[in-house]
């Protein structure tokens, strides 16, 4: 029936244009240069020959009665109506609950948002107020004395490191005491 003859390979260059040249796709300008290689390339002719002979055969296609394609459809119709009723089994379940399903989902959230804020109404008001403790409310309006007391606090700290500084003895002043007695 077929023939087991290995096909004749084209030059890589002219291959596509080869194809497209065979469908009649080529311009004018590009027919006349694969018209050239073919008169002198054997290769290429046989490539084009190929073409001629096998596309042709494969292209055919067995016809089918009217009947083959009623039953066809009615076949895949059917598949897809099972498909349809496999994969969505559990919405025929959840329909006598979508009339009562949203008010209900929204009467339990009101419920819970309810039931929230009766249980944090003591703790309220330490969400909302945001002011700092330790400042008295007269230096809060204005930007300004709040900064100069927050550089008083700074140098009260200071103060406090300095006492502290004053209060160690110093390692080397006994050291020094003696180095100055034996100079005098």
């Amino acid at each position: 029936m077929t023939s087991n003859v290995p096909f004749e390979t084209a030059c890589k260059r002219f291959e596509e244009d080869l194809v497209l040249y065979y469908y009649g796709e080529t311009s004018e300008t590009e027919r006349r240069p694969i018209e050239q290689h073919l008169s002198g390339c054997q290769s290429c002719q046989r490539f084009v020959d190929d073409l001629r002979r096998l596309l042709p055969q494969m292209a055919k296609s067995e016809e089918f009665p009217p009947s083959f394609w009623d039953a066809y459809y009615d076949e895949t119709v059917a598949k897809l109506a099972k498909q349809r009723e496999r994969k969505y089994w559990w919405r025929d379940l959840l329909t006598p609950m979508r009339v009562w399903m949203l008010p209900a989902f929204g009467t339990v959230a009101i419920a819970v948002l309810a039931v929230g804020l009766v249980l944090s109404k003591g703790n309220l008001p330490s969400f909302t107020d945001t002011s700092p403790k330790n400042f008295p409310l007269e230096t809060l309006s204005d930007a300004k004395q709040l900064e100069f007391f927050e550089s008083m606090d700074m140098l009260e700290s200071l103060s406090k490191l300095e006492e502290q500084d004053d209060q160690k003895p110093e390692p080397n002043q006994s050291s020094n005491l003696r180095f100055v007695a034996a100079n005098a």
